[in-house]
């Protein structure tokens, strides 16, 4: 979610970042449910999670976009919009997983923290890893 804000500066870059974030998702989600053994275990029902959670990151892009460009919010420092922008991208997907995998009770809300997780843990180790990997390109 984050890596696919970073990448996406403008809309040439956002499609592949967000298509990025789809594979990425729906691979947590379906690791996450397989590992708490939720009901519904389909890779088809986590990739739809994390299609639907890309139409809304999209919009919310579009959103957080206008408002950098038009400056409809008052300036609150550099990293205030992708920090909001993370954060209610984190609720979506919170929201998202417990409404997909409602059946399964304590095991939806395990599901939906563990793939919060294992999708934060991915996206700081490409961060980390683009960080180290890119000031050394810079200079070959």
């Amino acid at each position: 979610m984050l890596l696919s804000w970073m990448l996406s500066d403008n809309w040439l870059m956002h499609v592949p970042a967000r298509l990025a974030d789809i594979l990425l998702m729906s691979v947590t989600v379906w690791l996450a449910s397989r590992w708490c053994q939720t009901r519904q275990r389909s890779y088809r029902r986590a990739l739809l999670v994390s299609v639907v959670n890309a139409v809304l990151g999209a919009a919310m892009f579009a959103l957080f976009v206008w408002v950098r460009d038009t400056g409809a919010v008052p300036w609150r420092g550099p990293l205030w919009l992708p920090e909001m922008f993370l954060l209610l991208q984190t609720v979506v997907v919170l929201v998202l997983v417990l409404a997909f995998y409602h059946g399964n009770g304590w095991r939806s809300l395990g599901a939906a923290l563990t793939a919060l997780l294992l999708t934060g843990a991915l996206e700081a180790g490409l961060i980390a890893g683009l960080s180290l990997v890119l000031p050394n390109a810079a200079g070959a």
